[in-house]
């Protein structure tokens, strides 16, 4: 009884060392979240880079003075809005201003900068809003389902874009995500590992403007897309052994 007991043992050690492990499929490793608050220093807010196309807001309670302002008809009284190209040089050509430097301006930086430059031109300060119009990431890979996607806002971390994609598969490796991120001519290669909460620390912890996801299939998947002959060997193998173990201890 001991040896059949031992051989079945023996048996499931062989098929559960053919599956993905559990500590794989999970993320942060928990026991080593700190358990106290902790500031947030790899935040960094966005900067407009060349090509960028920003969405800039003008409003104002001067209606005359805003047309001098619009680069089309049939906008609302009292606001003007349009999109700017950032050109290779980093400016935007803006109605009656001219050339306006923003490469390098964070959006806050950047619409201040606007503001001031339009000021002389009303009788109160308007309100000026500018938008990262182009805020987009492209998530692909082992993901439940991965496209390019627009973000409202000026803050977004890779967790967030993973879970936009449809989050992990049970076939995901979450100890590599590779973050392929280009700033002006210089293309950036990096990797997080979402099995360790090191990742909250990491500089590409937040992403930005363009960033591209790449998430790698684990061997697991890898076995499970070959060819139809290939694809059962490793069960063969384990089959045959099951039966002459079953066979020795048996007899």
């Amino acid at each position: 009884m001991n040896k059949v007991y031992f051989g079945f043992l023996f048996l499931g050690m062989l098929l559960i060392s053919s599956c993905t492990s559990y500590e794989s499929l999970l993320s942060y490793n928990e026991s080593a979240i700190p358990g106290t608050p902790q500031s947030i220093n790899n935040f960094k807010p966005l900067r407009i880079k060349s090509h960028d196309l920003l969405s800039i807001q003008i409003s104002s309670v001067d209606g005359d003075a805003i047309q001098a302002f619009q680069l089309s008809t049939g906008g609302e009284s009292g606001s003007a809005g349009h999109l700017y190209l950032v050109n290779s040089d980093g400016f935007i050509e803006f109605p009656t201003l001219g050339s306006i430097a923003v490469k390098g301006l964070e959006i806050e930086t950047a619409k201040d900068t606007i503001q001031a430059l339009l000021s002389p031109y009303f009788t109160q300060k308007p309100i000026v809003q500018v938008k990262l119009d182009n805020f987009t990431v492209n998530v692909h890979g082992e993901v439940g389902g991965g496209g390019t996607f627009r973000i409202n806002n000026d803050r977004l971390t890779v967790i967030e874009a993973v879970i936009m994609a449809g989050d992990f598969t049970n076939y995901s490796r979450r100890d590599s995500v590779l973050i392929i991120r280009e700033n002006e001519n210089i293309r950036e290669f990096a990797y997080v590992n979402f099995n360790s909460a090191d990742i909250f620390n990491s500089p590409y912890f937040y992403l930005q403007q363009n960033d591209v996801i790449y998430i790698r299939p684990n061997k697991s998947k890898v076995n499970t897309v070959r060819d139809p002959a290939s694809r059962f060997l490793p069960w063969v193998s384990t089959l045959v052994s099951m039966a002459a173990l079953l066979f020795s201890i048996t007899r």
